[in-house]
This record gives structure tokens, sequence and C-alpha cells, in this order.
């Protein structure tokens, strides 16, 4: 599965700035994970009510199963190592927060080109990485978690 879409502008203003109001409360993750050059958090699903997560997945029904989102702002030069997610979640999601460089790559050669409500959703098998970027911040899901995972990140 590959699916892209973009999320109503005023919508992500609101996340945006539920982000903002939060900042100051986040720890940085980043040196448990693939991010290289920037700040990443935990798990910040909680910040987002029902209504938001809806509106993040809005054209689908999978809302329902999003179990975790994290917050990656990079630094000028941040990326993404290439990893995958296929021992947390059957689905994954990168909701793009800014126009900026940087496309996600995936290994069956599809690129994203980072752009401001942007939304990816594809098969957590599916081995990415992010290239070096200027100005980048995304929001990362994960749908339908598998049985067992106990993964946090």
């Amino acid at each position: 599965m590959f699916y892209e879409t973009i999320i109503n502008k005023k919508d992500v203003e609101e996340i945006i700035k539920i982000i903002n109001s939060n900042k100051k409360k986040f720890v940085n993750i980043h040196d448990k994970t693939f991010t290289y050059g920037g700040f990443q958090t935990k798990n910040i699903i909680d910040l987002f009510n029902k209504k938001i997560r809806k509106k993040i997945l809005e054209n689908n029904c999978l809302y329902q199963d999003l179990f975790h989102l994290h917050y990656i702002e990079y630094e000028e030069g941040g990326h993404q190592g290439a990893h995958k997610h296929d021992a947390s979640e059957v689905y994954s999601c990168i909701l793009y927060l800014t126009n900026c460089t940087g496309d996600t790559v995936f290994e069956n050669k599809k690129r994203v080109k980072p752009k401001k409500g942007k939304l990816v959703i594809f098969d957590s098998t599916l081995k990415h990485w992010g290239e070096k970027s200027v100005g980048k911040k995304v929001l990362v899901g994960a749908i339908n978690k598998k049985i067992g995972s106990q993964n946090e990140v």
C-alpha cells in the first residue's frame, strides 16, 4: 500500500499549534532512533484528540487504529537513516508540516517531495529514508499495532 493526499490547511495549522504549545515539554530521543541532526519526540499521540486524529487520516478509517505519533524537527542538513517499521505496525504515515527540502525516498524507487499538508501512508515493510533537509518538520504515525509489539519509538 502507498497512498498520498493533502490535509486541509486549517487542520495542519491546528496540529502545528498543538505541537508548538507543547514543545517545552518534549524530550529529544533522536539518539535512540534513525534521526540524524534533529529533534525527535517519544509518542505524543495523547496531545491529539479523536477529532484531530480523524482529520489527519480523514479519507481513511485508519484513524481508529492510529496508536503512535512522534514529531521530528530537523536541523539544517538533518536526515533520516534507512529503516522500516514492520516490527511494530502494519502501516506508517508521514505528515509534512513545512515546505522544505529533503525528499523521503522508498526502496521501491518512490520519492516524496515534502510539502506542507502532504500525508503519505505506506506499508510498514517498505524501507525508507530522508535525504538531508533544510526546514523539515514532520509528524510520523503508526497505524494498526502488531500484536505483542513493545516498540515505543
